[in-house]
């Protein structure tokens, strides 16, 4: 009885074929586990913006006030709206022990109780943003010149400490060369980083260009 087997040949086409259909799979599986990713964190802050609101309307239309000398960030209060902690996570990043509680930064416009009916367009306003994988302990950011003046050079949009406030603490291309952003009506949206500061600066960041000095 004869028996029947694969040639080398035959082996060798049928594992080249495998390693085409793998080339091209696997950047699409990739694609896919972002694109999974990016709906992830767009529900997170989607959530978040939304406990914002809810605070406010429950506080005399005002956001939380930090209190830096007694540890007590924005997102303490939000946490009874959200009722998971996780929704502080985005999928996009791998955590550290020494990160802070939230990978989200506040527009720090929201920082220290401003009203949330005090701006001209607060479908365009934002008020979150995916904070930089690195910035482990900057929970806001700043949308406007320290000297409440140059509000066309973003390189005076720093802090006290002469660092970049604003630019250098978002991630700006978390997802396909862009990222979500809260904002002050509640809903949340993907945008290139460029299109969130057209018109003047510091665009959807502070579209008012309200100056609030530390």
């Amino acid at each position: 009885m004869k028996v029947k087997a694969f040639t080398l040949i035959e082996l060798l086409v049928v594992i080249a074929i495998i390693a085409i259909l793998a080339a091209i799979l696997f950047p699409v599986f990739a694609q896919a586990k972002l694109a999974a990713k990016k709906t992830a964190d767009l529900s997170n802050i989607k959530q978040i913006s939304l406990a914002l609101f809810m605070y406010a309307a429950d506080n005399d239309d005002l956001s939380p006030a930090d209190d830096e000398e007694n540890h007590y960030e924005w997102f303490e209060p939000l946490q009874a709206y959200v009722k998971n902690e996780g929704v502080f996570r985005t999928p996009a990043y791998t955590h550290r022990p020494d990160a802070s509680e939230t990978d989200y930064a506040l527009n720090r416009i929201f920082v220290r109780s401003a009203s949330l009916t005090g701006f001209s367009e607060p479908t365009r306003q934002i008020t979150i943003a995916l904070k930089d994988e690195e910035e482990t302990h900057e929970d806001d950011y700043q949308p406007w010149p320290h000297d409440g003046v140059s509000w066309d050079d973003l390189t005076t949009y720093i802090d006290d400490e002469g660092e970049d406030a604003f630019e250098e603490r978002l991630e700006k291309r978390p997802f396909n060369g862009g990222a979500n952003f809260g904002f002050l009506d509640g809903h949340a949206k993907f945008y290139k980083w460029e299109r969130t500061l057209e018109g003047q600066l510091p665009g959807l960041h502070n579209i008012d260009r309200v100056y609030r000095p530390d």
